[in-house]
């Protein structure tokens, strides 16, 4: 008798007091649960920033030469490559700077060099210029390039899932352009000291995996395109050329490479969020907004 008065009486008095009770005093009972569970299930951590703001990397990869790309109406190839290419050392540092959790920009400096071979299987014959020269065929190339370049970069997984995004790894894309400075070693063509930069775009994407707070590694593939006809070191002219004046050359070449690697990114800084989360078991978070209005009793 004594144990359905006592809730009875409870009850009463909650069905009293219920009126009283505001969105924020609901919100701070919610909390107290959700910490209450995850201090249960291990020590819970609470953190009001969502990442480092500024990141430094370096990265090592390699590069190399993929093809020439002849926009031109009368091109005989719109695409090709003499060369059996290979792939060189390359080295890599950037500046990243985090805006969110989902997209950041990324400055970075890429020195490499391209090589290759004739290829005597290709299809598509001996450049007029190595035979104006008397070339059975040119012989190997070797260019170095500084590349500069500016890139946007989409976290993928805090754009398609960002509830359930992992906290220890992500996919990337990047995008963006730059300039590339030409280096010759040795050539068919020989360059003159006024190539300077060279226009280019940038597009890649690849896999972050987060160590720390602080230090990410990463495995990724950028392409370059660049506004150049001279990575292999032979220009393009045109069909039937009758000399080898600048109006035989063909005009909007570009050539392209490519640059898988592998890196380490430390970061400083942090990028302060309204979201907040608590850690749980198995690394699993809980996300929630505090209120963003006051609301009255």
């Amino acid at each position: 008798m004594i144990l359905p008065a006592l809730i009875s009486l409870k009850l009463t008095n909650i069905m009293a007091l219920k009126p009283s009770f505001s969105s924020s005093s609901v919100l701070i009972v919610f909390i107290l649960l959700c910490f209450t569970q995850s201090t249960v299930a291990q020590r819970g951590q609470l953190k009001s920033e969502s990442g480092n703001s500024w990141e430094f990397g370096i990265s090592g990869g390699a590069s190399k030469f993929l093809n020439t790309i002849n926009p031109n109406s009368d091109a005989p190839f719109k695409k090709f490559n003499y060369w059996n290419s290979d792939f060189n050392p390359a080295v890599t540092v950037s500046v990243i700077k985090n805006f969110s959790p989902k997209f950041s920009a990324e400055f970075e400096f890429l020195t490499t060099k391209f090589s290759g071979a004739w290829n005597q299987s290709n299809s598509y014959g001996v450049p007029q210029y190595a035979l104006d020269l008397g070339l059975e065929y040119p012989g190997p190339f070797k260019m170095g390039i500084n590349q500069f370049a500016l890139m946007f970069v989409p976290n993928l997984n805090q754009i398609i899932a960002p509830k359930n995004a992992s906290e220890r790894w992500y996919l990337f894309l990047k995008v963006g352009f730059g300039a590339a400075y030409l280096k010759e070693y040795y050539s068919l063509f020989p360059y003159g000291k006024g190539t300077g930069f060279k226009y280019s775009l940038a597009y890649g994407g690849g896999f972050s995996y987060i160590v720390t707070e602080k230090i990410k590694l990463k495995l990724g593939v950028t392409y370059y395109r660049v506004e150049s006809d001279r990575l292999d070191g032979i220009i393009t002219l045109r069909p039937n050329h009758m000399s080898t004046s600048n109006d035989d050359y063909y005009f909007n070449i570009k050539e392209s490479y490519m640059h898988p690697y592998i890196g380490i990114t430390y970061g400083i800084g942090q990028i302060q969020s309204k979201n907040h989360f608590i850690r749980g078991q198995n690394n699993r978070f809980l996300w929630f907004k505090p209120a963003k209005h006051k609301y009255k009793r």
